[in-house]
């Protein structure tokens, strides 16, 4: 029986953990300041807390290979584990984005026409091992272009 799990980079986890903390940490200083205003630190919180709700829900998964299933946890693996039969799937489709550290691939699984997981080759150390597997279990259903309103449309869905 085959179970392959993605593992993710360490890079991306302490990024993560520097803009989840840096946020409190400014809050707390302009707290206990005199001079400083709430004003700043408190709109960099809410820009964290919309990072943790988009960002991280549709592109920080948890992938787990079976024989014939997929299992899908997303928030770097925190959130609730999903089971699909590869069979129910419609395939994937690829996205290729520059990012100032490079260019990176992601993965989109679809179900339906719709996004229930992702990997990346940002996030995940083993994405080209994963990226293999699934071209052989799922349908490729090619590259698409990256647009800034339809990724951004995504974000919300």
């Amino acid at each position: 029986m085959m179970s392959i799990k993605s593992k993710f980079k360490f890079w991306p986890i302490l990024l993560i953990s520097y803009f989840t903390i840096l946020p409190l940490v400014a809050v707390y200083f302009s707290a206990k300041s005199i001079a400083a205003g709430m004003f700043l630190p408190i709109l960099f919180v809410l820009f964290i807390v919309f990072f943790w709700l988009t960002v991280f829900r549709t592109r920080a998964f948890k992938v787990e290979i079976e024989d014939d299933a997929i299992i899908i946890k997303r928030y770097f693996g925190v959130g609730k584990s999903v089971s699909y039969d590869f069979k129910t799937l419609d395939g994937f489709v690829t996205l290729i984005e520059s990012a100032r550290g490079g260019v990176y691939e992601s993965l989109f699984i679809l179900k339906d026409g719709k996004r229930i997981g992702s990997i990346s080759s940002f996030y995940h150390s083993n994405f080209e091992e994963i990226k293999s597997v699934l071209k052989d279990k799922l349908t490729d259903m090619g590259e698409r272009e990256p647009a800034f309103i339809k990724e951004s449309i995504e974000l919300f869905k």
